[in-house]
């Protein structure tokens, strides 16, 4: 199959080229050309035109050809080329034939007022968006033929006799500006801003690039700016910033704080996580330097992504890393030093109310309270802490700040024969689990280093071939406790304020408190500072070389391409851990020597000795990518197309298995062909053909096409008379079908598995021992990828010349082949007693939109304006899971959230009037229950007044399993969005993003949340607490209901089971960051041999509004016992050399 797909596209560009040639043989206007100058005369920059395609320049001698001008441009047509040269020059051309004939092209101006006296007039041009300074800039008296140029600091001097007049302020690539000029200043500063031109103007594509406006694709491109935030990882920045992406940060320990991304929401139980690229290859970015990324773009769509068959159908994220530019080398640092806090630490109750509220649940339920008024007096007074300690655990073991710094300095430049850019940073977190200073021998200290670095070089080593060779990686080591960071936050909300104090300390040695011979119930404290530390070291290197070599010998702007990739990745865990000793009163009623030390017991046997272990992983991957690319204009008609070959592979380590041993391998082929007419009518077919190795031989390749077709409004005639006001309108329709490869974490699962089945068997012999048979497990028989086939119509507008855009995108995705275990669809007689096979049976259906605002407005030359927006909204719902048909509707999995829970209803907490009612029921007679209504439902165990009261939906007078339906919709939002500003005022500059969630919601359960669900010692409480259901209190919208305690009473469950009472929105408002930065005075920067300065103040996560107050809603946890989100304040310094 693949050999005749080869064939097929071979035969169509072979077609394709000879049809192009013969018709490159009448045809000049589409000749490119690349040029890169500096201040270089007029007429050499006509005589390299000239060298590079079929025209003659024709100019008067009224023509200033010895003018210097600057211009640089890459592959493009002589009128754009032209275009760009002149009209900063008031010239312009005609084309007739082979000849190009320069021509002058002054409009009448308003002369200037002369006072026939000399005088001299200084300033400064500089890109109005970077504050650089701008070289080769011309500044004209308008209505005169005076004018100069500026020099390599923007500077310029120019001798006039005007008392009033206009200068006139030009450069290639940017728009005009003009500068009013009294008689009373004589030093002048303009900012030139660059034009927006949509005929040249390229996007990021799968595997390339292409022109805006013929991009028929659902897309999304982030601004280089927006990526600099005070965290390690580089996927926190994407959170609300980006139509169509959900990102959701997890945790904010460092080195591990990666966030959870997902494109247009999930269409799948199994790996949603989209495909992600960094220079072409795939890689992770988590560990990427902000300052080394040239461009971020998500692609969304099928038309997209469908050339990356079977790994695009979860999206597509693409990163470059900056490449070199040309010019003199351009030396930049960046540096900020952040102090860090959590967005929201826990607040637990003190011990007097943890003990009030034990008390209360062991007397509801007809229980010996446990804590005298004499204790929880002598606690509230604090009279002795080592005998009534009140220890709120959270604080203990965890410090309010941290601190986190970055550096970075890179070096960018070139000529016209080679480019280049390298980079090195340095990053460097502290967490907030506390250590103990008395501690010498270790360090457990949480912190994490990185060291990056990034090279890139673009050589043209022959008029046609260009070598590009790019390298980066990282060398990172993370120091830990030796008991994980949520281990011990969650341990620190386990265990009660009153068991026993932080430390015992007998003539100043310290001891671990501890109560249980087990070693149950930790010490947190103890568990971040003394168990030991865990040392985590990795390093990553990326390199890549590219050859790109022009095939214009066989017709013009066809290009052959080759890649070669080669990755390595290491880590090394270093783990040096013990379980310490730990003490407790020996007895309660002498607790002290005569001295005043605690009198202490051993009451668990430690070690003062640090174990070791070490484990080691890492893998290497090689990538291959052939491709030939074509595009080019005839007349209104233009084409492109893509031909590429590629393959992948990667190897693990440690190798345990045979099966492990084996490399992960990938290859494919892919294609794509465009074409439009006069820039208003587009069209475009892409396919892939890719093959995964752990699919079955027979479902290991996959075909994916898909199309799609645009259509540009704005540029018909009949738009003409809006386009003042509505300047651009843009339809865009794409369908296809991609694949989903990552289904499963076990590789050829369509192979069987076999193992015994020792748990069940016959039984043999007097002693009744059981011998069970074998049985193939975990199978999957022709096991394929998952099919999605993806809609999305899309609009673009644009509205006054440009200044405000908005995108729209409407999508549809059906997921099909999705692999799910059989466990409820398959009856239990089959004869699956050990494990269920797997099948590709699941449909899921994901629809929603997204979209995207920006308003951009130059108000003059001291004052900008940028708005801008952005929304996502989708539904999933399964269309076919593996649970069959249920016995009530309310059951069925049809139609649900694929995150769904199930669970009860609850309408609220039982009054005593109808415990009353139940219990005169009870003692009814059987024949008088059979004619009188049952007050309510049974529950779980003996309900008393203030228990959960849950809906009995079949009507047969008991809650089971059968009223359980589905709760909640998952923690992943349906709704993101984000909405923020940048206002700038000469060289101040104030910004701000903010981003928000909606509909996610979780189900509050376990320890703390549910107060004593584990009994006795199991669990702290929430500060909250007060806010509970008791027979003084009896609030039916009271947070807790009536307490019991857990395991103490067999029959009082009925709170604890997972209902609608539990369920929490977990929406939010965020501000993500604030900054305000301010570009130093030019003179101030010369002072210092800067070319640029600025310094800055950054906020990030710095509030949040939310109605759920427990913990930061975005945390992955049902009850807060987890390390949490960070926010922090920076402030750093940029300067430019």
């Amino acid at each position: 199959m693949m050999k005749k797909w080869i064939k097929i596209m071979c035969l169509i560009l072979v077609i394709t080229c000879y049809t192009q040639l013969k018709a490159g043989q009448t045809t000049y206007q589409n000749d490119k050309v690349t040029i890169s100058v500096q201040n270089t005369p007029l007429k050499e920059v006509l005589r390299k035109i000239e060298q590079q395609t079929s025209y003659l320049f024709i100019y008067a001698k009224n023509i200033d050809a010895n003018r210097s001008v600057s211009l640089s441009v890459q592959q493009q047509s002589v009128s754009v080329v032209l275009d760009r040269l002149l009209a900063p020059l008031n010239l312009g051309y005609r084309i007739e034939g082979q000849h190009i004939t320069i021509i002058n092209q002054r409009t009448p101006e308003k002369k200037p007022v002369s006072t026939g006296q000399t005088r001299q007039l200084r300033g400064r041009i500089i890109d109005g968006k970077t504050g650089n300074a701008i070289s080769g800039a011309s500044v004209r008296v308008q209505g005169t033929t005076e004018g100069t140029n500026t020099d390599k600091d923007g500077l310029y001097t120019l001798k006039t006799t005007i008392k009033e007049g206009v200068l006139v302020v030009s450069y290639v690539g940017y728009n005009d500006v003009e500068i009013k000029v009294n008689g009373k200043e004589n030093f002048y500063e303009g900012a030139l801003y660059e034009k927006v031109n949509d005929l040249n103007e390229t996007v990021v594509v799968a595997y390339g690039t292409q022109r805006k406006i013929s991009n028929i694709g659902a897309q999304a491109t982030m601004k280089t700016s927006d990526l600099k935030i005070p965290s390690s990882n580089l996927t926190a920045t994407l959170a609300g910033r980006l139509g169509g992406v959900i990102s959701v940060q997890r945790s904010g320990e460092p080195g591990k704080n990666s966030a959870d991304i997902w494109i247009r929401g999930i269409a799948t139980p199994n790996s949603a996580t989209p495909l992600i690229l960094v220079d072409g290859v795939e890689r992770s970015f988590n560990d990427i330097d902000p300052e080394d990324v040239e461009s971020l773009t998500i692609l969304k769509d099928a038309s997209a992504t469908a050339v990356y068959g079977v790994r695009g159908a979860n999206g597509v994220i693409i990163i470059r890393t900056k490449p070199g530019k040309i010019g003199k080398p351009t030396i930049n640092g960046d540096y900020y030093e952040s102090f860090i806090k959590f967005t929201k630490k826990v607040e637990l109750t003190d011990g007097v109310g943890y003990m009030q509220a034990a008390n209360e649940a062991l007397i509801n339920d007809g229980l010996t309270p446990k804590y005298t008024q004499d204790y929880i007096d002598n606690t509230r007074l604090g009279r002795d802490p080592y005998l009534y300690p009140d220890v709120d655990w959270l604080r203990e073991t965890f410090n309010d700040w941290g601190h986190n710094r970055r550096a970075n300095v890179n070096v960018r430049g070139g000529s016209e024969k080679a480019i280049y850019y390298a980079s090195v940073s340095y990053y460097n977190e502290t967490g907030m689990m506390a250590t103990d200073k008395t501690i010498t021998g270790y360090n457990s200290k949480m912190k994490y280093d990185r060291y990056n670095f990034t090279t890139n070089i673009a050589i043209n080593a022959t008029a046609t071939t260009k070598v590009e060779i790019g390298a980066q990686g990282y060398l990172g080591e993370g120091n830990y406790a030796a008991i994980g960071s949520h281990d011990v936050y969650n341990s620190a909300m386990g265990i009660s304020p009153v068991d026993y104090p932080k430390m015992f300390y007998v003539r100043g040695e310290p001891f671990v408190p501890g109560i249980n011979p087990n070693g149950g119930f930790r010490n947190p404290y103890a568990d971040a500072t003394r168990r030991g530390y865990n040392n985590l070291s990795k390093n990553q290197v990326y390199s890549n070389l590219r050859v790109t070599q022009d095939l214009d010998m066989i017709t013009p702007n066809l290009k052959l391409s080759g890649m070669f990739a080669y990755d390595v990745y290491n880590e090394v865990s270093l783990n040096q851990s013990r379980r310490e000793s730990t003490y407790y009163f020996t007895d309660i009623n002498v607790p002290y020597d005569m001295e005043g030390y605690p009198i202490l017991t051993k009451t668990y046997t430690g070690s003062d000795v640090l174990d070791y272990s070490q484990g080691s992983k890492g893998n290497k991957k090689t990538y291959l990518e052939a491709s030939f690319t074509y595009d080019r204009a005839f007349g209104d008609h233009r084409v492109s197309g893509l031909l590429l070959y590629n393959q992948q592979q990667r190897l693990e380590y440690p190798q345990g298995t045979l099966e492990n041993a084996i490399p992960y391998r990938m290859r494919g082929l892919a294609g794509r062909a465009t074409y439009s007419w006069k820039d208003r009518y587009f069209a475009e077919f892409n396919i892939g053909y890719t093959g995964a190795e752990n699919f079955s031989p027979k479902k290991r390749y996959g075909t994916f096409p898909a199309y799609g077709v645009g259509w540009v409004v704005s540029n018909e005639k009949f738009w003409e008379p809006v386009k003042s006001v509505f300047s651009f309108l843009k339809f865009r329709y794409t369908d296809g079908r991609i694949g989903n490869s990552n289904v499963s974490d076990r590789r050829f699962m369509y192979l069987d598995q076999i193992k015994g089945n020792g748990s069940f068997g016959y039984v043999f012999g007097p002693n009744g021992d059981k011998y069970g048979g074998y049985e193939i497990v975990n199978n999957a028989v022709d096991l394929t990828w998952e099919e999605s086939r993806k809609q999305d119509f899309g609009i673009d507008m644009r509205f006054f010349g440009d200044d405000l855009s908005i995108v729209i995108d409407l999508f549809k995705e059906r997921r099909s082949n999705i692999l799910i275990k059989r466990e409820n669809s398959i009856p239990s007689f089959i004869g699956f007693n050990m494990a269920s096979p797997y099948g590709n049976v699941g449909i899921v259906e994901n629809k929603g939109l997204d979209g995207t605002i920006e308003y951009n407005r130059h108000i003059n030359k001291n004052w900008t304006v940028s708005l801008r927006g952005n929304f996502t909204y989708n539904n999933d719902k399964w269309v076919k899971g593996d649970l069959p048909e249920q016995r009530y509707p309310w059951m069925n999995q049809i139609g649900q959230k694929i995150l769904g829970q199930t669970g009860y209803i609850a309408e609220g907490l039982f009054t005593q009037s109808q415990i009353d009612d139940m219990d005169r029921w009870n003692i009814l007679s059987e024949e008088d229950k059979l004619i009188t209504p049952r007050p309510f439902a049974s529950q779980f165990g003996n309900v008393k007044a203030g228990d959960i009261r849950y809906k009995d939906l079949n009507n047969d007078g008991k809650i089971d399993a059968y009223d359980k339906t589905y709760i909640n919709r998952g923690d992943v939002p349906a709704i993101v969005y984000g909405f923020g500003f940048t206002v700038k005022y000469k060289e101040l500059s104030v910004g701000a993003l903010f981003q928000g969630v909606a509909k996610a919601q979780r189900i509050l359960r376990g320890n703390s949340i549910q107060p004593f669900n584990g009994g006795g010692g199991a669990g702290n409480l929430y500060a909250n607490i007060e806010d509970r259901w008791t027979v003084d209190n009896p609030n039916q919208d009271a947070f807790y209901p009536r307490l019991s305690y857990g395991a103490e009473t067999a029959d009082n469950q009925n709170n604890f089971q997972p209902s609608t009472w539990w369920v929490r929105n977990m929406d939010f408002l965020r501000l993500k960051t604030l900054q305000i930065s301010y570009n130093l005075p030019k003179s101030w920067a010369s002072k210092l041999s800067l070319k640029n300065a600025a310094v800055y103040m950054m906020g990030y996560n710095l509030f949040t509004i939310t109605k759920f107050k427990l913990w930061d809603p975005e945390l992955n946890t049902d009850n807060g016992s987890q390390y949490p989100n960070t926010s922090s304040m920076s402030l750093g310094v940029n300067f430019t050399f």
